[in-house]
């Protein structure tokens, strides 16, 4: 084997000047017998496009020991200190590596790359917890057969775009052991700190060990591949791996030929709303069916603007912004279908700011012609990444609003930033700010979401995507709930309070605190109706009688907070749990679903649901927007939303197609009066509004005319619901 001191190895590299990955980190992987590292970031692509090296790192019985950064507040790293959270601390980031590997090894020979190296116990990852920030510190030791040692630090993670040509600005300094002066001055304390580091011996870092649960994970994706390497062995690895080279294309976008087992093309109603946004000078709203593809519509429009761009020389940074991180999610994996790779920019600050800026600094100087970022809205309202988005021309970007009627607020509305090219996205575009709690006032969202964005340029109903089949048909029952005396009392004093102050409102205009109690009034009003106690008792009917078989893939969408009636009692019970509390006791398995739990259970749970492991899901809003849980056959709305944005939404989930699944369920528990009264007809509009939505496009709709008249819920002139 060839020694390190063979090799023409300088002491600094640049990229810009010099390929840092086939002129210093390919030829000396060649050669090691081992490997230590220590990165903020970390990506198993490099490792794939190393597979020659990797492969001799096997055959020699070397080793790679790897040290992975990750940030934590200052609370959750006194708890893992403490003990108190380490196993699931420690469980969540090997769940997050394993979706990396995952992710990254669908087109590529990565995962079993990885699970060959662990299979052969020549791989070891540990993660570094440090308390308000990340660990980023990036070293790497090089040894090889004669004890030699070289090395290196500097700005280059192990990701392609860290030592990647032409793709980042980055640099390393290389220290050698065979010049001594200068290893003992400055490469004696990497080998060293590296040392304390593996041992968590180091001062405000904690360092821990994957669990071996989760090595026997990955090794189990061991395929077919020789365990013991002889020089035969190793060239027909090397031979059969496609190796790639990290310079030529990486992280370049480009339209898929296939998308899972399916040859991609795009439908129709995609291709129409694209030439829509075309012809109106790419801005524009695509008012889309939940389902009908409106994330892959906007990525290969983003392609298609990318390559007509850079023909001319031209970059192209596209934003995505998204309203929870669950979403944003879902949209890296779609990228990566599409050959991006995208800068996430939620979580702690410390997690994405530097990467982003350096990724600005590379893109604005023109060294790169594309980049990719995707932001949950809560970053893209933040002072920290506005200010590193500014830095970018707008006549290079591309901003695509997903759930775009989250953009309307003036507040978020300020800081979309500039963009020549503009996609917004919703199935429910137009909404007032506050219509979650019933606001009555006019707030001008509508016109705030128009300037910003553009008209609606493609509309695809969900009668149309039902009749293209693009969507799955379904069937609607109404389950009656009528209030309680008590509520009905209250109802009507609500009512009557919410409608003299919104006449006033109309006449002599409002106080800032008599705005302040109506929107409070309306709120109270939607939590009563959300929590109406005879749901309850429905709902205990109803799912006694649901046979055991016919149970899986449920959502259940409960109404939010505590019951309205139990403001004033100590120890209340939250409605989901409520819910929850019913169904355990009828037998179903089931699973509260709501933004609190940590990632790992959200995984997890999400997992158990796929797999039937549990029946059912109850949620508040999580489910939403945007979370894919195809799945998913039957719906039970308990929420009493009269919000058309949200019940249109929680429709959608349920009818997204699914191999098996012919026709979805929605049972949909309609809040009824027990007296009449001008509030209570009132109240029959305001629901009959959202029950002949869902029924006239369902496919017992004919069936649903008896029970419509029977509780007085035909379609009739809308009131104003006050």
């Amino acid at each position: 084997m060839t020694s390190f001191e063979n090799l023409k190895i300088k002491d600094v590299y640049r990229t810009g000047k010099d390929d840092l990955y086939n002129d210093f980190y390919k030829p000396l992987l060649e050669v090691s017998t081992s490997y230590d590292r220590a990165v903020g970031y970390f990506s198993s692509q490099l490792l794939s496009n190393s597979a020659k090296g990797l492969s001799r790192l096997i055959y020699s019985n070397g080793k790679m020991r790897l040290i992975i950064g990750h940030p934590l507040d200052e609370s959750e790293f006194i708890a893992i200190k403490n003990g108190e959270s380490l196993k699931e601390q420690c469980l969540e980031l090997s769940e997050r590596l394993i979706e990396l590997l995952e992710s990254e090894g669908k087109s590529s020979s990565t995962l079993e790359l990885l699970a060959l190296l662990i299979a052969r116990n020549s791989l070891e990852i540990k993660f570094a917890l440090r308390r308000v920030g990340m660990y980023h510190e990036k070293i790497g030791i090089f040894s090889d057969e004669f004890g030699n040692k070289v090395v290196f630090q500097g700005s280059a993670n192990e990701t392609p775009h860290g030592m990647g040509f032409a793709l980042n600005a980055e640099s390393i300094s290389v220290y050698k052991s065979w010049d001594q002066d200068v290893f003992q001055r400055y490469g004696l304390e990497y080998t060293e700190g590296f040392e304390r580091l593996w041992l968590n011996q180091e001062e405000h870092v904690i360092t821990v060990d994957v669990p071996s649960q989760i090595y026997e994970r990955i090794a189990a994706n061991v395929k077919d591949s020789p365990l013991i390497f002889d020089s035969h062995s190793v060239k027909d690895f090397e031979d059969g791996l496609e190796t790639k080279n990290i310079n030529r294309e990486l992280c370049v976008p480009r339209v898929p030929d296939y998308l899972g087992d399916k040859k991609f093309t795009l439908k129709n109603h995609q291709l129409a709303a694209l030439g829509a946004w075309k012809a109106s000078h790419y801005s524009g709203i695509f008012h889309l069916a939940t389902g009908s593809g409106k994330t892959i519509t906007a990525i290969y429009g983003a392609v298609r603007v990318y390559e007509a761009r850079v023909a001319k020389n031209q970059g192209t940074c596209l934003i995505v912004a998204v309203p929870y991180i669950e979403l944003a999610k879902q949209w890296l994996q779609n990228l990566s279908d599409f050959s991006i790779e995208a800068i996430q920019c939620f979580g702690s600050k410390n997690s994405w700011y530097q990467d982003l800026e350096r990724q600005i600094q590379y893109f604005t100087a023109g060294h790169k012609k594309f980049l990719a970022i995707v932001v949950v809205n809560k970053t893209l309202g933040s002072d920290g990444f506005n200010s590193l988005i500014s830095r970018i021309s707008s006549n290079n970007i591309l901003f695509v609003g997903d759930e775009c009627h989250n953009h309307c607020s003036s507040r978020l509305c300020e800081k979309l930033p500039s963009a020549s090219y503009k996609i917004g996205l919703s199935a429910t575009p137009f909404r007032a700010d506050d219509d979650e709690i019933d606001s009555p006032f006019s707030d001008g969202a509508k016109q705030r979401l128009i300037e910003y964005y553009g008209e609606i340029v493609a509309t695809y109903s969900l009668s149309d995507a039902i009749n293209d089949k693009v969507l799955t048909p379904y069937e609607y029952y109404i389950v009656p709930v009528y209030l309680t005396f008590i509520e009905q009392e209250k109802y009507e004093e609500l009512s009557g309070r919410i409608a003299k102050l919104t006449q006033k409102n109309h006449t002599s205009g409002l106080s800032k605190d008599e705005k302040m109690s109506l929107t409070l009034l309306c709120g109270q009003r939607s939590r009563l109706l959300g929590s109406a106690e005879n749901k309850l008792v429905e709902l205990a009917t109803l799912c006694e009688k649901v046979p055991s078989e016919e149970r899986g893939f449920s959502l259940f969408y409960s109404g939010e907070g505590k019951p309205f009636s139990s403001e004033d009692v100590q120890n209340d019970i939250p409605v989901i749990n409520q819910v929850s509390r019913i169904l355990i006791d009828l037998g179903w398995k089931v699973s509260k679903f709501v933004s609190d739990i940590s990632p790992t259970q959200r995984r997890q749970t999400m997992q158990a649901f796929k797999s039937e492991e549990i029946d059912a899901l109850v949620a508040m809003k999580i489910l939403d927007e945007g979370v894919d849980v195809p799945a998913c056959r039957t719906a039970y709305i308990l929420s009493s939303t009269k919000n058309p944005r949200q019940y249109v939404q929680r429709r959608g989930r349920i009818l997204r197609r699914f191999e098996g699944k012919n026709l979805a369920k929605i049972y949909d528990f309609v809040v009824l009066p027990i007296s009449d009264s001008v509030y209570s007809e009132r109240l029959k509009s305001s629901e009959a509004e959202r029950v002949n939505d869902f029924a006239n496009l369902a496919s017992n709709r004919y069936e649903l005319e008896q029970a419509i008249d029977k509780y007085g819920l035909s379609p009739s002139v809308q009131q104003s619901y006050l």
